[in-house]
């Protein structure tokens, strides 16, 4: 048997999982009220998560030195300017952060991009084993990356007439065969997670172990006072009109 506390926090837990679900019959009272809780617990764990992060980071070497110092407060006060687009008389500084984040951003970004998605990936392709004699399903797939790899590259190279040749509409047709099984394989990918999030949550609130055995009578009761609630409301609005 729970405690009180972690037995209020089952009921509060299932009553979200359920408020948030009720999205699916129609905008309604208990999705708002669900909503409104996520959302306010969201944007308050984010700011006190923030607060933290700027207090660790000031415990840290910045507190040492006094250059340091002065470029944890100018740090301090380019964050600051990010409220500037709230308002229109000062929305011009709001440009400031703005520029230096993406700035940062895409410098970041390209000396990853360069590596993880240019030279490790040509890397492979060049070390690939095309023949494994013990293992002749792994070397058909050696053979199909070693094809599809420069056919989806030779489809987005358009400059030139190239395309009009023979043999590269072959690989223009490969390559697109090649993209729609990359594409399809994400689709599914996303779906499938997005199942296994939903089958997660279900497994919650039937008390499945790992979970709290409790919440499943906390489902049914919750459940039941939505689905009477939101039934009887639309029964009472149809009588009145």
């Amino acid at each position: 048997m729970v405690d009180t506390i972690t037995l209020i926090g089952i009921y509060i837990a299932v009553f979200l999982t359920l408020g948030l679900f009720t999205i699916l019959y129609k905008e309604n009272v208990w999705f708002r009220i669900a909503e409104a809780i996520y959302l306010g617990l969201a944007v308050g764990y984010g700011i006190a998560f923030d607060l933290k992060y700027l207090r660790d980071q000031w415990n840290s070497p910045w507190s040492k030195e006094p250059m340091l110092m002065v470029g944890f407060a100018l740090a301090i006060l380019v964050g600051i300017l990010w409220y500037a687009r709230f308002n229109r008389s000062v929305f011009y500084l709001y440009r400031w952060p703005l520029a230096i984040t993406v700035g940062t951003g895409i410098g970041m970004a390209l000396k990853t991009v360069i590596f993880s998605q240019f030279l490790d990936q040509i890397r492979p392709q060049i070390n690939l084993n095309l023949w494994l004699p013990n293992n002749p399903w792994q070397s058909l797939w050696n053979i199909l990356v070693f094809l599809m790899v420069p056919s989806v590259l030779l489809y987005f190279w358009f400059t030139g007439s190239g395309h009009e040749w023979a043999p590269m509409k072959v690989v223009d047709k490969f390559a697109r065969y090649t993209m729609m099984l990359g594409f399809g394989y994400m689709f599914g990918n996303a779906v499938l997670g997005r199942y296994s999030l939903f089958i997660g949550r279900a497994q919650f609130l039937l008390g499945i172990t790992p979970n709290p055995p409790e919440a499943q009578p906390a489902f049914w009761v919750i459940a039941a006072v939505m689905l009477i609630t939101l039934i009887g409301w639309d029964l009472y609005k149809r009588q009145k009109s």
